[in-house]
């Protein structure tokens, strides 16, 4: 059974971004957008840079470049230039991703629902506590 992990998280991690690309399509976007409009909505208090993106996604540099860059390209996110520091960029929802917020919204909402639902009270807080601490376990 625990050699099958690696290998059901994968399993569940591609249906899930399947539901995710199926969702995003209809708005001409990709699962990663979607799930970045959704990180930018929710953390609109805070401000946002390139770095905090790489980091929620766990995902490199030059990715997060080429995501950002399309999605600024694509009217979706503004870059801020900071005050007190012109090489730093806060990153923004545009009027374009905030027309879609509550749509995107929802469609997390119900598809975080749907995942959880297939486990009890208990299992879902030990499910959710388990995901967070995988990433950080296999860095080190």
């Amino acid at each position: 059974m625990t050699g099958d992990v690696a290998h059901l998280l994968k399993v569940a991690s591609n249906e899930i971004s399947r539901e995710i690309n199926s969702f995003a399509h209809k708005y001409g976007l990709t699962g990663t957008q979607v799930q970045i409009i959704h990180y930018l909505a929710n953390n609109h208090q805070d401000d946002i840079y390139q770095k905090n993106i790489e980091h929620e996604f766990n995902i490199r540099r030059s990715t997060a470049t080429n995501i950002l860059k399309t999605m600024e390209k694509n009217g979706l996110i503004l870059r801020r230039t900071v005050q007190n520091d012109s090489r730093l960029k806060r990153i923004v929802l545009s009027d374009k991703s905030k027309s879609m917020q509550d749509s995107i919204e929802n469609f997390m909402d119900q598809n975080d629902q749907m995942i959880l639902s297939t486990l009890g009270a208990l299992e879902r807080h030990s499910f959710v506590h388990a995901l967070k601490k995988i990433p950080q376990k296999l860095k080190k």
